[in-house]
């Protein structure tokens, strides 16, 4: 290939071999070099150039906090790492009785929930006697003994008003999984819930108000069994006693 002193890309070789060409200017000085040998000859003389400089220059050491300036200049500054948290002794009671507050706090709210619980049970104890007192003083009521082992009571039930009253003696109170159902029994001998209840503990005699969805002429007896907690759809306990409408 026949080269013109004008050429382009001999201008460009010097700058290519420095690392200092355009990037713009380089795919095509490189494309150029793979077909002209002359422009390959002069880019290898002028790096052989820079070589021979470089090797003529007498080493020189370095002045003793050059490097102490380079690091202080070039790294990065690491940020201090915190140190743990030291508690005062303020804090450390202050945490302690936020602490202490917090489980009275609970404790008051659990012992509320259990006087709620108590109240409820007080208010329903009263009303059932407060209802077992009307029936009795009233003539129209009808008193049926109970008929189970072990089982002292009377059924008040006053046709009238469609009202119905247990009264058991010393009823055992069951545990938590369990609970006494009544069941109304009508002469085809289908039962119909008439509601759960437990006996209190400590309490000489149970007194439980009984609500029935016809009226009472329309059954035939009437009976209690031992149930899981929330009751059943139908028997599945234990009888505990029966009384006959």
């Amino acid at each position: 290939m026949t080269v013109e002193i004008n050429d382009p890309y001999r201008e460009s070789l010097a700058a290519y071999a420095l690392g200092a060409l355009d990037e713009g200017e380089i795919p095509a000085l490189e494309k150029h070099l793979q077909t002209c040998q002359f422009c390959r000859d002069e880019l290898a003389a002028y790096g052989k150039l820079g070589e021979d400089l470089l090797a003529a220059l007498p080493p020189r050491q370095p002045p003793a906090d050059l490097r102490r300036r380079l690091q202080e200049h070039l790294s990065p500054r690491q940020e201090s790492i915190p140190s743990k948290r030291k508690w005062s002794l303020g804090q450390i009671a202050l945490g302690a009785a936020l602490v202490l507050l917090l489980g009275i706090t609970l404790f008051s709210v659990f012992q509320v929930q259990i006087l709620q619980r108590q109240q409820a049970a007080l208010a329903r104890q009263i009303n059932n006697e407060q209802t077992a007192l009307a029936m009795l003083a009233y003539p129209g009521t009808r008193t049926l003994p109970l008929n189970g082992a072990d089982i002292v009571g009377n059924l008040l039930v006053d046709p009238d008003r469609n009202v119905a009253s247990l009264i058991v003696w010393n009823l055992p109170t069951l545990p938590a999984d369990q609970i006494y159902q009544v069941w109304l029994i009508d002469p085809q001998g289908k039962r119909t819930s008439g509601g759960t209840f437990n006996s209190e503990t400590n309490q000489l005699f149970t007194t439980v108000s009984i609500p029935a969805p016809e009226a009472y002429s329309n059954y035939s007896g009437l009976g209690v069994t031992i149930e899981p907690a929330g009751g059943s759809p139908a028997p599945t306990g234990r009888n505990v006693f029966k009384v006959g409408l």
